[in-house]
């Protein structure tokens, strides 16, 4: 195995300023490389060119170094022979940070593509809402039977993501980096806002603004994105290949993702529920007689329904499901 060789311990013996103990070691060092492979054979001709080039001013500056008065012992000579040992020592020391270099910059670029090309594939096969926060920051809530595919990390001048289902999106804001949605026929563009966007199979996809803006396009098509603002929808007709919007949506589903301001101390759980029902439009009730008599402490302040039961689930060790009644709660430990 080669022993390692420090830079500076070249440099004292290129200057005469070793040790016998050191110039051996160097020497050892240089001797080491015999029968191995020519790493410069495995160059191209205009590589071995441009790296002779370097190496020969590398090597003329490092002479002028030995010439200087001082750096050499008075009467210590320099054979030849020794000499070429010296400067062929340099070029193996270069030539091997040349080729370091190169493999750690294909390396390094590799990862990096490999990062910005990894793609992340979740499925909510649960009967609950499920939160994913992407790289961004951005957190997107995901329907039960809802699928969205994104970047484990975004690069580039654009955040894309591709869905499928019915998610609700709050988009972190970054101007200089737009967030794309691909949905259901649709592409939705936007810059820091909080809205739905429903894309099942034969049913006409649809997006919900809540807070900020949004544009909508089809993207076959060369007509103009459509803008949407708080309380507006967007509904793709694909019969039609049109775009329908209604600047005042009344929709009761999307009551769960408004931001509300509630706090509970020392409250039992049946009365939080009906007060939930009435703030959202939503009916929360449980088949556990022993839930009812849970007393919750809470505050909740600026967040939306799915986001309250994640933290009622984490705080009472409860669970939450849709059924055809609406939203059920149910222990942990059932």
């Amino acid at each position: 195995m080669k022993k390692d060789i420090s830079p500076e311990l070249i440099r004292k013996y290129l200057n005469g300023r070793c040790t016998p103990a050191e110039a051996a070691a160097v020497d050892e060092w240089y001797n080491s490389f015999d029968g191995e492979p020519d790493a410069i054979s495995m160059l191209s001709q205009k590589q071995q060119d441009e790296l002779k080039a370097i190496l020969i001013k590398k090597i003329s500056a490092n002479i002028k170094v030995l010439g200087q008065p001082g750096l050499a012992s008075p009467g210590k000579t320099f054979p030849i022979r020794k000499m070429a040992y010296y400067l062929s020592g340099i070029a193996a020391i270069l030539l091997i940070t040349l080729l370091f270099t190169i493999s750690n910059q294909k390396t390094s670029h590799q990862n990096i593509a490999s990062v910005s090309t990894e793609q992340l594939s979740v499925t909510n096969l649960t009967k609950s809402i499920t939160k994913q926060v992407l790289s961004d920051g951005s957190t997107v809530w995901l329907s039960p039977q809802s699928n969205i595919t994104y970047p484990k990390m975004f690069t580039g001048a654009q955040r894309e993501v591709h869905m499928a289902g019915e998610a609700f999106f709050e988009v972190h804001k970054d101007h200089k980096h737009p967030f794309i949605i691909h949905s259901g026929g649709l592409v939705t563009r936007v810059w820091g806002t909080s809205f739905r966007i429903r894309a099942y199979k034969n049913i006409p996809t649809e997006v919900s603004v809540v807070t900020g803006k949004v544009s909508v396009r089809i993207p076959k098509q060369s007509a103009p994105e459509v803008m949407l603002f708080p309380n507006q929808r967007v509904t793709y007709l694909e019969a039609k290949d049109a775009l329908k919007t209604e600047k005042k949506a009344k929709d009761v589903s999307m009551q769960i993702w408004q931001k509300a301001r509630l706090s509970f101390d020392n409250v039992p759980l049946n009365e939080v529920m009906k007060v939930l029902n009435k703030k959202f439009g939503v009916s929360i009730s449980t088949g556990d007689e022993k839930l009812s008599h849970f007393v919750l402490n809470a505050d909740f302040t600026d967040q939306n329904l799915p986001a309250i039961l994640e933290m009622m689930g984490k705080s009472l060790e409860v669970t939450y499901e849709f059924d055809d009644k609406g939203i059920l709660l149910k222990s942990k430990n059932q």
